[in-house]
């Protein structure tokens, strides 16, 4: 059974890098928590551990996250020193273990880990090399085995014309996986992979240039030593600003959900 660990990398004295309006007209350290709730009662019934690594976070945001069983880390970093601080704290995560890097700004459906804990744990399958051979002659390599990259949001400019571009599809048993090159700063790797692409993660940091690391990393329909990355459709999780929007998912029913303002049932089908 895979484990998890959750880095949550935050800060509540920023309310928006790009100045970029924010859902439900939220304040950051409201953004912070329901975010946080989310993810958490998503992953709570898997394997996981939580480290949350706080840049410079108030007496109130600590004091929030102390009511869960988390390593609550608090430290004077700014944005591209915490990057580079989570990636030490998963370089020192056993190699077996699946990291989450995950920003504070990401709400999470219930079964964001129930589809991945899936996707994982029955990969061989889902990815089966026999049949893409057929299909596709000059992929001479086996992709359930290459390193595996999870970008938890779909974002919605993915399907405008002058972004499109192929990608390779796979089922699941809950959803599709669609193969992405390009991500933010929220994806989750195996320990080994982390080690593998450490000097790549490490130079990404300066500057949060997530374009460098979309580059280096993640490979089109060529791979070479590139890491496979796939998002799933509907995505699990959305970057909360509202022109970026995962879509096909009732984000309002989730947000009402974490707030307490509904109830859980039927929250598998949002």
């Amino acid at each position: 059974m895979p484990t998890y660990h959750i880095v949550f990398r935050t800060c509540d004295i920023v309310h928006s890098l790009h100045n970029a309006p924010r859902p439900f007209n939220l304040d950051k350290r409201s953004l912070i928590k329901v975010c946080f709730k989310s993810m958490y009662n998503s992953v709570r019934d898997y394997q996981f551990k939580i480290t949350i690594l706080g840049d410079r976070l108030s007496d109130e945001m600590q004091d929030f996250f102390r009511q869960y069983p988390v390593n609550l880390l608090n430290e004077e970093l700014g944005n591209d020193n915490s990057i580079r601080r989570q990636i030490e704290i998963a370089l020192a995560s056993p190699e077996d273990e699946w990291i989450y890097f995950v920003e504070d700004d990401y709400l999470h459906v219930p079964q964001t880990f129930k589809w991945i804990d899936d996707f994982i744990t029955n990969r061989k399958q889902y990815m089966s090399t026999k049949r893409l051979a057929r299909a596709l002659r000059f992929i001479r390599l086996r992709l359930d085995d290459r390193p595996l990259i999870i970008h938890t949001p779909d974002y919605p400019d993915r399907y405008k014309p002058k972004y499109l571009r192929f990608s390779l599809i796979f089922l699941s048993k809950y959803c599709h996986w669609r193969q992405v090159t390009n991500t933010t700063f929220t994806f989750m790797m195996q320990g080994k992979t982390v080690h593998r692409y450490k000097d790549i993660l490490l130079r990404s940091s300066i500057g949060a240039d997530d374009g460098y690391l979309s580059r280096k990393l993640f490979a089109g329909l060529r791979f070479g030593a590139k890491a496979l990355c796939v998002s799933p459709i509907p995505g699990v999780s959305t970057h909360m600003h509202e022109e970026v929007m995962t879509p096909l998912v009732d984000w309002v029913r989730i947000y009402d959900l974490n707030m307490g303002l509904t109830d859980g049932i039927h929250a598998e089908g949002l």
